[in-house]
């Protein structure tokens, strides 16, 4: 499957969410947005809508909850250090590593969105020579963006992509260098630090902004008290148990497999099968339908980059015998490219070649696999 429209950067007319701003607001998104009055309400939103830190003593609430979730939760955006706040008019709540903003008036989807804490920090610093705009040209490791003039290389460039690109960070606005003993490259919504004596999952780390950005504005970060009725957060508070037809049998994991990563997605194009892992346990396993010969999925080892809970799906050239236009496909979730796992409402072949390249799910198992599986989530598709 090929998406109607690229991913592209904020203010983009784009994709659907499931943002919970209050339960009505939830059911409104739903049927309105989504126009699927069969789909449940997605496995990520199952669980609390309101949750506590006594890490930082604060809550996160509905929508911002949820995005914090399915973009990287503690690891990409740290603790809650405020409450929501009210400021220029926006709902704002801070974090160690960043601000949201909810806009009421954005295109579905991007109601939720990351302040501009890398360009807002770096602004009086655009002579220093790592921020002056650059002529360049891309290789097979590094990555030029004209837009503002600044590469994006190696380590860094894959953790970019790994993890929301443009749509989480935005375009790189400076160059690596070295600042408080790190190299460290500035990007229009964080900071990327490298840090090498970490284990490897964790050498690279998002520098501290929304602490910065709460310190200079002045903002209140005292803890408030713990209401006993809101739980604290854990992440086995939105456990979702597999269903009884997507049950795993044993199996060990093929070498080569990413057995190190919390979580990781197994699509074998031989078997039609998928697995879903937990390190070296299998979780989840069901029938799929990938690429037909003319339009293969790519094999290689992705990532899941976003997240939606529908979108429109269309290829080939109208008119001809290879036009397809799917409306509201579940669960998308997009691993490289064009290329996605999704639900399929269309047909119920699986086990059998079918798709343009996109890896068909039962709408079932999609729907598990969006609730379990962050963005980040490793995609590892072999023969």
């Amino acid at each position: 499957m090929f998406s109607v429209e690229s991913v592209t950067g904020l203010g983009s007319n784009v994709r659907r969410g499931s943002l919970r701003f209050g339960v009505a607001f939830l059911l409104a998104v739903l049927l309105s947005i989504t126009g699927l009055t069969s789909l449940s309400t997605s496995a990520a939103s199952l669980g609390p809508d309101r949750v506590y830190f006594s890490q930082t003593g604060h809550y996160l609430s509905y929508g911002f909850l949820d995005y914090w979730r399915a973009n990287g939760g503690l690891m990409q955006f740290g603790y809650p250090i405020t409450e929501e706040l009210n400021q220029n008019g926006l709902t704002v709540q801070y974090f160690e590593r960043a601000v949201f903003e909810y806009h009421a008036d954005a295109p579905a989807g991007w109601e939720v969105q990351l302040q501009r804490l890398g360009a807002l920090q770096t602004a009086s610093r655009t002579n220093e020579a790592a921020f002056k705009p650059i002529s360049a040209a891309n290789d097979a490791n590094t990555t030029f963006f004209p837009q503002t003039g600044h590469t994006l290389a190696f380590g860094f460039r894959t953790y970019w992509q790994e993890h929301g690109g443009l749509r989480i960070f935005g375009y790189p606005i400076s160059q690596e260098f070295t600042e408080g003993g790190y190299t460290v490259q500035y990007f229009e919504r964080a900071r990327f630090e490298y840090h090498p004596s970490n284990p490897p999952q964790y050498q690279v780390l998002l520098g501290l902004l929304g602490t910065t950005a709460a310190v200079q504005a002045n903002v209140d970060r005292a803890p408030v008290p713990h209401d006993s009725s809101v739980p604290e957060y854990d992440p086995s508070l939105w456990y979702v148990s597999v269903p009884d037809a997507y049950q795993p049998a044993a199996r060990t994991a093929p070498a080569g497999a990413p057995v190190t990563e919390a979580k990781w997605i197994e699509v074998d194009l031989s078997s039609q099968q998928l697995w879903a892992w937990q390190y070296d346990q299998v979780v989840l396993t069901t029938l799929v339908s990938t690429g037909v010969a003319s339009h293969p999925t790519p094999t290689g080892t992705f990532h899941i980059y976003v997240k939606y809970l529908a979108d429109d799906m269309t290829g080939g050239t109208p008119g001809s015998p290879d036009y397809y236009y799917l409306p509201d496909v579940p669960y998308t979730m997009y691993f490289y490219e064009a290329y996605a796992l999704h639900g399929t409402y269309w047909h119920h072949n699986f086990g059998h070649v079918m798709s343009h390249g996109c890896v068909n799910l039962p709408t079932p198992a999609a729907e598990w696999i969006y609730g379990w599986a962050p963005v980040g989530t490793t995609v590892w598709i072999h023969q």
